[in-house]
């Protein structure tokens, strides 16, 4: 009898430990992130990376990040945007990104081009990602961190931008030296880059590229 309710214990001891191992996997796995512009903040749930080569002495790697929804008629949604150059191929290099230039391509910076948007029905069209009513910032200054980079990622970033306001679609007002900031834990997709040529002036500097990621 001693021997059946040592083995009982065991088998139950082992099956604790199970489920705790699979608790603990379970909310490791979670994603959990936020994009703050000014006074409204909005959760991320999702995020990617996109490989577009080498370029220099640096790889091509931009990071973005979405909300659950991205349109409806209540409820404000969520777009990250950031073009940066890393070290590693395919994998952002762990370290602070600081904002740089296109045609330098140094490691360790990020891009003038990057968008982040925060409102109501955010869509991308040919000319780039579109918030009907909210708000879209460029960075103009700050700190992109990239703390873990394995199965999990973790990335903030803190700094301005310059701030467009949208209504029905339509440009509003535009000010500089807003403050924002993102922060994302967890799991990313990874994506080979897609580019396309748009027909604007600077589209020889740099190809334009497309955000659909976003959207599947």
């Amino acid at each position: 009898m001693n021997t059946i309710v040592k083995l009982f214990s065991l088998v139950f001891v082992c099956f604790f430990f199970a489920c705790s191992n699979d608790t603990d996997e379970s909310q490791s796995a979670k994603n959990e992130g936020s994009l703050t512009i000014g006074d409204k903040t909005v959760t991320l749930s999702q995020a990617y990376l996109e490989s577009y080569g080498k370029k220099g002495n640096s790889y091509n790697t931009d990071f973005s990040a979405r909300s659950e929804t991205l349109s409806g008629n209540n409820t404000d949604a969520a777009v990250v945007y950031f073009e940066l150059f890393s070290s590693q191929d395919k994998k952002l290099t762990k370290g602070d990104y600081m904002l740089g230039d296109y045609s330098s391509a140094a490691p360790f910076t990020y891009t003038p081009w990057g968008e982040s948007l925060l409102g109501i029905n955010i869509t991308s069209t040919d000319k780039g990602l579109r918030v009907a009513n909210g708000l879209s910032i460029k960075p103009t200054e700050g700190v992109f961190t990239v703390t873990e980079n394995g199965k999990q990622y973790q990335v903030n970033f803190s700094g301005k931008g310059t701030a467009s306001t949208f209504s029905n679609g339509v440009l509003t007002a535009t000010q500089d030296n807003v403050e924002f900031t993102m922060e994302y834990t967890g799991n990313v997709k990874m994506y080979e880059g897609v580019e396309y040529t748009a027909k604007r002036v600077n589209s020889k500097e740099r190809v334009v590229k497309t955000h659909m990621v976003l959207f599947e």
